[in-house]
């Protein structure tokens, strides 16, 4: 049985996915000191980090649609 779409998880995913973009777009270092984050910058560089977090942003939109138009 599958459970039904709630608001609830549109607005955790639509919040934490403009979380991300904000944070890749203004160049936040807060963003940048989380562990996997700091990972992908000390090894390929801060532009090729905030790409990644952007578009982990972008996935977790959506994720964040997903929910509401899909059942």
């Amino acid at each position: 049985m599958q459970l039904p779409p709630t608001p609830f998880m549109f607005a955790v995913a639509a919040s934490i996915g403009i979380g991300a973009l904000w944070a890749a777009w203004s160049n936040h270092d807060d963003a940048f000191a989380l562990r996997k984050v700091a990972w992908v910058e000390r090894r390929w560089g801060r532009r090729s980090s905030r790409t990644v977090l952007a578009l982990l942003g972008l996935l977790l939109l959506a994720l964040a649609v997903s929910f509401l138009t899909f059942p």
